[in-house]
């Protein structure tokens, strides 16, 4: 079925058939997904949230504006929505602890409604970081890496350099 949906083009899937966004009639960029309007909609909500720390809510932001699909962002998830949270252990400088998360990822595509929504349940992890109100630099840069090279991974990209380093 996937198969009928997609073609590979340059490393990147790319549905056959489009449709047009419903709010600005432009060519959605993705299966359901129009960067334009979802930016806009995404930087309406700045207002309403917060992690308390400048530059993590910089970087949550950074990658909605910029997200190219469903899955290609962060959001800040406000700690009563998490259920059954459990400590698992401590790492060097956080916590970390399962949960589930209520609400969900906004992963479902709901062709009527023409919109994005949540996915209900899922089993999360968490880490609380120690001190987090003085996050250093060089873990937002971490934090920054490790999104690059899942959007690498998820692209194909990050397998085709690497073969092409080894070959």
């Amino acid at each position: 079925m996937e198969e009928d949906l997609f073609y590979q083009h340059e490393n990147k899937f790319t549905p056959k058939e489009l449709k047009d966004c419903p709010e600005c009639n432009k060519p959605r960029i993705s299966f359901g997904w129009c960067k334009k309007c979802e930016a806009n909609s995404m930087k309406e909500n700045f207002l309403y949230w917060t992690s308390g720390n400048k530059e993590i809510d910089e970087l949550i932001q950074y990658t909605q504006l910029n997200a190219t699909q469903a899955c290609d962002y962060l959001e800040w998830i406000p700690f009563e929505k998490f259920e059954l949270v459990k400590y698992v252990g401590k790492g060097g400088f956080s916590s970390v602890y399962s949960a589930l998360w209520m609400e969900g990822p906004r992963w479902i595509w709901d062709d009527g409604a023409q919109e994005w929504t949540r996915a209900g349940p899922m089993n999360v992890a968490l880490k609380r970081l120690d001190n987090s109100r003085n996050i250093s630099s060089s873990y937002i840069n971490q934090v920054t890496m490790f999104i690059y090279i899942m959007k690498l991974k998820v692209s194909n990209s990050l397998k085709l350099d690497f073969e092409t380093i080894v070959s």
